[in-house]
C-alpha cells in the first residue's frame, strides 16, 4: 500500500474517530446533566419530606439558654413593676418569694394571686411586710410586723422551729383559716419547709394583731414590740390583713440565715413550669404592658 493511501486511510480513520467522539459527547453530556439533576431533585425531596437530624448538643445548649433567659426576663419584668410600688423591697428577697410562689402554684398548693413577704432582716422600726396582688399589679399594703422575742429584741438574728423557743421561723407558709383566740380574730399558718417552719401549727404560730405593733409605738421607743414567735401586726389593721391573705395564699418570711434552704427555691422547677405554659419561645419576652399575674402565667 502506498504511503499516500495509508495516509488517506489514517485521515479517514481520524475523521471517523472524531465524528464518533463528537457523537459520544453529544450523548454523554446530556446523560450526565440528567443524572445530576435527578440526584439533586431526589436529595431536595428527601430534605423536604424527611426530618433532619438534630445536633443534640447544640440544641440542648440553646434550650438551656432560653430557659435561663425566660426565668430572668420574667423576674426582671415583674420586679420592675413591684419596685415602683414597693421601692424598699429587696430584689433578692422578692426573687426568692416569687420563685417559691411559682413552684407552689405549679404544685397546685395555691391559686391565689396574693403574695405576702415579711423581711425580718430589716429593723422592726421600718415597714417590712408587703402584701402584693400579682393579678392586679398592685401593692395592697406595706406595714409593720413583729418578730419573736427569742430571735432578738432590736433585730431578728436567730430563727428556729422548736417549741417554746419564742423564735420566728423562716420560709414559705400557706395561710389557713381564721379563728378566735387570745388575740381576738387571728389567722392560722401552715409551714411548708420541713425543719424550718412545719411546727407552726403545733407551736401556735399565727398571724394576729398586737398592741405593741404600729407607727404609734415609735413615739415612745425605736422599735416594735416582740411576740412569742408569731408575725404580729397592728391591731387596727389585723382584720384587713387577714381578709386579704386568708385561705391558702403564700406567705414568705425572710431572714438572714446561712442554714435556711427550701425545695421551693428550686429555679429549675420554676423554669420548667414557665416552659410548660409557654411552649412558644416567641412569648419568652414579656411586654412592659403585661400584668404581674400574666407574667407569672408564663410559668
Amino acid at each position: 500500500m502506498s504511503f499516500s493511501r495509508k495516509r488517506l486511510l489514517t485521515l479517514n480513520g481520524k475523521e471517523k474517530s472524531g465524528e464518533y467522539m463528537k457523537l459520544r459527547k453529544s450523548i454523554l453530556v446530556p446523560s450526565i446533566i440528567f443524572l445530576f439533576l435527578a440526584i439533586v431533585i431526589n436529595t431536595s425531596w428527601r430534605s423536604i419530606h424527611s426530618p433532619r437530624p438534630i445536633n443534640h448538643k447544640v440544641f440542648n445548649k440553646k434550650k438551656k439558654t432560653n430557659r435561663g433567659s425566660l426565668l430572668s426576663n420574667t423576674f426582671e419584668s415583674v420586679y420592675e413593676h413591684v419596685q415602683k410600688l414597693a421601692p424598699t423591697l429587696d430584689s433578692v428577697v422578692f426573687r426568692q418569694a416569687y420563685i417559691g410562689y411559682l413552684n407552689l402554684r405549679e404544685q397546685g398548693k395555691t391559686d391565689s394571686p396574693i403574695l405576702t413577704i415579711a423581711d425580718l432582716s430589716i429593723h422592726s422600726s421600718k415597714p417590712r411586710l408587703w402584701i402584693i396582688d400579682l393579678e392586679r399589679d398592685s401593692l395592697l399594703l406595706n406595714t409593720f410586723v413583729a418578730h419573736g422575742r427569742g430571735s432578738g429584741i432590736q433585730e431578728a438574728r436567730l430563727f428556729s422551729d422548736r417549741p417554746n423557743s419564742n423564735q420566728s421561723s423562716l420560709g414559705f407558709y400557706l395561710t389557713g383559716e381564721t379563728y378566735q383566740g387570745k388575740h381576738g380574730r387571728s389567722l392560722k399558718l401552715d409551714g411548708l419547709d420541713r425543719g424550718f417552719n412545719t411546727n407552726a401549727r403545733a407551736r401556735g404560730i399565727v398571724l394576729h394583731g398586737a398592741w405593741y405593733v404600729g407607727a404609734n409605738i415609735l413615739k415612745g421607743q425605736d422599735r416594735m414590740g416582740v411576740s412569742q414567735g408569731c408575725p404580729a401586726v397592728s391591731e387596727p389593721l389585723k382584720d384587713k390583713i387577714i381578709d386579704l391573705i386568708k385561705n391558702k395564699s403564700v406567705l414568705y418570711i425572710y431572714g438572714k440565715s446561712a442554714k435556711y434552704q427550701s425545695a421551693y427555691l428550686n429555679e429549675q422547677t420554676a423554669t420548667q413550669s414557665l416552659m410548660a405554659a409557654n411552649m412558644d419561645e416567641s412569648k419568652s419576652e414579656i411586654p412592659d404592658s403585661m400584668s404581674l399575674a400574666e407574667a407569672g402565667n408564663l410559668l
